[in-house]
Formats: C-alpha cells, structure tokens, sequence
C-alpha cells in the first residue's frame, strides 16, 4: 500500500463497516506513533477516542488538506486532551512531582530545586499558549522535526512554520518573563 494510494478519501466512503475496518487497519500505524511521540501510557483508549472522533467526522472531511494531515490534526488534539485530564487528575491526587532524572551528586539542593522550579515555570507558561503553538514547539522540541518535515505534517508552508515556531516562542518568552516578574 503506498502511502498515496492511503491517502484516498474514497477508498473509505460511503463509509460501511467494511471500510471503515479497512481505514483503521491502514492507518493505525500512522496514529499510534503519534500517541508514542507524546507519551501516552494508555495508548489503547486515546487510539479508541481518535479513530471514533475520525470515522464520525470522515464523511464531512472538505478535502482541504490531506488526509494523513486530517487524522494528525485530531490524533493530536486527542492526545493533548488526554494528556491535560491526566495532568489535572495526578495534580488533585498526588501533588508532589517526582523527578525524571534523578539529580546529579555533585548539584547542590538550590540548584536542584532552581532546576525544577525553572522546568515548572516552563510547563505552566507552556499551559497557557494556544493549541496551535504548543503543537509547533512540539513537534520542534519533542518530536525534534525539521521545518520542511513539520510542514508536511501540517500541510502549511516551510515560511509559516517558521513564523508559528518564531511566534510561539516570543509568546513563551513573554509569559515567562511575566510569570517570573509578577
């Protein structure tokens, strides 16, 4: 199967049971590495949500874009959605964060917490961007794409990725700047 050859909206429609199997079986692939790349744990349930929301919305899709940058679109929105109600649940049942890498011998306890006080300031300032820009520094920073590849993801030019990704940035700077003055 070629990935042109997938990206055929009506080999799916008129959407029946067969087809939609068919449409899930080709592009569960392609939706699970998105969940990976934004560390899911239960993979089994976001992938569930996705292509539920998608085989719904799949008979309206305008052909505007292709249909890989479609899914992408609402495998990220799920997954950031999935991601949001776990943090906010793990924040009203355990509010103690534990480190990711323990912290060097050598580091004093002040720079461990300047560290962690500093990476919080980050995810709080992160939290309160729009969608579309913690999407753009995501797939800059996490999924470490570069700006022709996250062009074809968002099916936009390589110009306004690198606009977004500017912007985002300035954004994030200006929040932290604030957060840390006020």
């Amino acid at each position: 199967m070629t990935s042109e050859a997938r990206e055929e909206i009506d080999r799916y429609l008129p959407l029946d049971p067969g087809r939609a199997e068919k449409f899930v079986n080709e592009w569960e692939g392609f939706v699970l590495s998105c969940i990976r790349r934004m560390r899911i744990a239960d993979e089994e349930d976001v992938l569930y949500r996705i292509f539920y929301k998608a085989l719904n919305a799949l008979p309206d899709f305008r052909r505007d874009s292709k249909l890989s940058t479609w899914l992408y679109r609402i495998a990220w929105r799920e997954g950031l959605r999935h991601v949001q109600k776990q943090k906010f649940s793990a924040q009203k049942e355990a509010p103690i964060v534990e480190a990711e890498d323990p912290p060097d011998p050598g580091d004093s306890v002040l720079e461990v917490l300047q560290r962690q006080e500093t990476a919080e300031h980050v995810q709080w300032a992160l939290s309160k961007l729009p969608v579309k820009d913690r999407e753009i520094l995501a797939l800059k920073y996490l999924e470490e794409l570069k700006a022709t590849e996250m062009a074809q993801r968002l099916d936009i030019p390589v110009g306004t990725v690198k606009a977004r990704i500017h912007r985002a940035l300035a954004k994030l700077k200006t929040l932290l700047e604030k957060n840390h003055d006020g």
